[in-house]
């Protein structure tokens, strides 16, 4: 093995490739072929769309477990530790494991240059397809028709939401990033669109790849009631109706993830779906935790439509602490977020960060009155109000150091 660390490994893969995104398929299909993993289990799930994917993923994962079944599971980015990306029956893969899958996809590379997630992807697949899984539920990086996780063989495609975001490398439109997302779809298979009023091209894609189009707000639909979350969808040709009195996830996603596995004749009893779905959490999704009179909540929200989903849980919030990447829509992000009385601002590193200054002009630029700004996320956070409700939003590196700041804190926050 050429390298011991899961740390030393990670360095070689970013050393490897002169460009983080290098969008195609052929290099990735070659080394694929080469690993005989594009099936990895009898079941393969493809989820993309540009919200909700992680979330989408942890439950249809989570309802196939439900079942008795040993489940693998793919998604990105990690919040803490690389090891998240890659999971068996919600056990993040082992550093031994993991090291052993570099080594495999750098054994079988030869020549053929990889990108960091592209070889990450590979490492996924060709671990899983040493497990003897069941099923396994595969998260699209970016986009869909050029991302590495699309030369896997899937049996059933979700795309979760179709909203503007990674323009540079997408297109500029809805119609266009529809094309990008719902080309995941395969001949003779559902592609399942959470989208509801989706862009005709989401359609009209899948139908030019000779799939099966399944549209909410078509075939099943998602209508929150005082009584809780009502999922109207289709199995076997038949209507079928779930009442949801308790559900923690964006109310669309519980919908796709439904339909997806009902067409597949994949889903387990009504019971255990709401048990299910009462239960789930997702790291950096809606996080609670609470002091006292006062309540911290984190969340990725990291562009407008994602933004706009935290109205279906807040009215308003007391205090919004903010990083961001210099490439997000940061004014769409502030006018979609519920309303906030005080904004802090934090520094994020890395080539795509900016500093907490910058963010703040941004703001500002916006129409937005910034309270302070901070370098550090533990500056802010020390900052935030002693009652009410706070946010820690805009990055999934930013919920990583919220995160990070109440562990070491211990048991002063209580989890909700």
């Amino acid at each position: 093995m050429r390298f011991a660390t899961p740390d030393e490994w990670l360095r070689h893969l970013e050393a490897i490739h002169p460009s983080e995104i290098d969008m195609g398929l052929e290099r990735v299909s070659e080394v694929a072929d080469r690993l005989d993993c594009k099936k990895p289990a009898p079941l393969v799930i493809l989820v993309g769309g540009t919200n909700g994917k992680g979330t989408t993923s942890a439950l249809i994962a989570a309802l196939l477990r439900a079942q008795g079944k040993r489940v693998g599971m793919y998604n990105s980015p990690h919040i803490h530790k690389y090891n998240e990306r890659v999971s068996v029956d919600g056990s993040d893969i082992s550093d031994s494991d993991l090291c052993a899958s570099f080594d495999a996809v750098e054994q079988g590379r030869g020549d053929v240059t990889l990108t960091y997630f592209e070889f990450g992807t590979l490492a996924a697949l060709w671990h899983f397809s040493r497990q003897e899984l069941d099923a396994v539920v595969l998260e699209i990086g970016l986009g869909g028709r050029l991302d590495a996780v699309n030369v896997a063989e899937p049996d059933v495609s979700v795309v979760t939401s179709i909203g503007l975001d990674h323009q540079d490398w997408l297109g500029d439109t809805v119609e266009q990033i529809a094309y990008e997302k719902c080309s995941i779809a395969r001949k003779d298979k559902w592609l399942v669109c959470g989208q509801e009023n989706a862009p005709e091209t989401a359609a009209q894609t899948v139908s030019e790849i000779g799939g099966q189009f399944a549209a909410r707000g078509d075939m099943f639909s998602a209508e929150i009631r005082n009584d809780g979350l009502t999922v109207q969808y289709m199995v076997a040709g038949q209507s079928r109706r779930l009442t949801f009195a308790k559900y923690g996830i964006p109310h669309h996603n519980v919908a796709t993830a439904v339909q997806a596995l009902a067409l597949i004749d994949q889903l387990p009893d009504d019971d255990v779906v709401t048990a299910v779905v009462a239960d789930l959490r997702v790291a950096g999704r809606w996080q609670c935790w609470q002091r006292d009179s006062a309540t911290l909540i984190l969340d990725v929200a990291h562009n407008p439509q994602a933004a706009g989903y935290l109205r279906y849980h807040t009215k308003d919030l007391d205090c919004l602490v903010l990083g961001m990447l210099k490439d997000k829509d940061v004014a769409g992000v502030l006018k979609a977020l519920p309303p906030f009385k005080t904004l802090y601002t934090v520094s994020l590193t890395g080539w795509r960060g900016q500093t907490s200054n910058e963010l703040a002009e941004k703001c500002e630029s916006a129409g937005f009155t910034v309270n302070q700004s901070f370098e550090t996320m533990s500056d802010a956070l020390g900052h935030i109000p002693d009652q009410g409700v706070s946010l820690a939003a805009g990055s999934f590196h930013t919920v990583e150091a919220a995160g990070d700041w109440i562990a070491n804190r211990g048991p002063e926050w209580n989890s909700i």
